[in-house]
């Protein structure tokens, strides 16, 4: 399988960064895309390993510049497919090699956008007699298998996004371009879905402490006036995908709501996220002046 991999890092720690070996001997290349501003990371950086290409020029540019990047990198170099992973996935040697496998021998691959499998937080070991392939409408960036035949035609990622929702933009561009996502279910990568974080809610008077995943109020920028977006770009053709997007989003912004310890600075950067969407302010988030 003519595959490489690309992976981009943001101020990672040795654990995220262990993570590469476990499917850098699996693929020809490994394209590492450092996002973190201050310095370049010397474990990367300095890496005597001739299948890792590792880029930084001190900046935070997103997922959608960097996942471009990598994709237009990987069609200069020959490569047919693209892994794309967070830092904090991995994989365990015999669910890539099935993952690979099912891909290698899927039936009209040209028709395909891209392919993802399951994900868990825990090490779940594949049962290959239980693989199944659907067809889906959506999946996330990390453990995706992009067929760069396609890429060009679908349009690659919309810079405008920066981060949340570049996954689902892609998959949506690919199934308005005729091309389908596909899904190896029951197979798994490991993956993890941010940090929960114990905290009290004033819907219960603050009596009760619970375990949420909760987000930097910057990422819920980004969350609410990218899905304001996306409404607009695709839900004249997509709009029962959509309508779930947006109640996926709701959801996670309103269980922020209920256990933020800043309600006023939850607030403020909602109404600046409905603002740079209604002004046309996309890309990265450019303060609040």
């Amino acid at each position: 399988m003519n595959i490489a991999a690309c992976v981009i890092v943001y101020h990672p720690n040795q654990e995220e960064l262990q993570n590469l070996s476990t499917y850098a001997s699996k693929v020809n290349k490994v394209y590492v895309y450092d996002n973190t501003e201050a310095s370049a990371c010397a474990f990367l950086r300095d890496q005597n390993n001739p299948k890792m290409v590792y880029y930084s020029d001190l900046e935070n540019k997103g997922l959608s510049v960097r996942l471009n990047q990598a994709c237009q990198q990987a069609l200069a170099d020959g490569f047919d497919f693209l892994l794309t992973m967070d830092q904090d996935s991995s994989f365990i040697t015999a669910n890539l090699d099935r993952y690979f496998e099912d891909i290698t021998n899927f039936p009209n691959k040209e028709t395909v956008g891209l392919f993802n499998l399951q994900y868990s937080d825990k090490n779940l070991v594949v049962d290959p007699r239980e693989v199944l392939s659907q067809e889906v409408p959506t999946v996330i960036t990390s453990g995706s298998v992009i067929n760069l035949k396609n890429y060009t035609q679908i349009g690659g990622f919309d810079e405008n996004l920066f981060i949340d929702g570049v996954d689902f933009d892609y998959c949506l561009a690919a199934l308005k371009n005729g091309f389908k996502c596909i899904e190896f279910k029951n197979n798994y990568f490991k993956h993890r879905i941010g940090n929960k974080i114990k905290r009290r809610s004033f819907k219960t008077l603050y009596l009760v402490s619970k375990e949420k995943h909760l987000h930097a109020p910057i990422r819920l920028y980004y969350m609410i006036r990218n899905a304001l977006y996306l409404e607009q770009k695709y839900y004249s053709v997509f709009p029962e995908y959509i309508s779930e997007i947006k109640k996926s989003y709701k959801t996670q912004v309103q269980t922020n709501l209920n256990y933020t310890n800043n309600i006023f600075n939850f607030y403020k950067y909602q109404f600046k996220a409905q603002s740079d969407f209604k002004n046309n302010r996309m890309g990265k988030f450019k303060g609040f002046n």
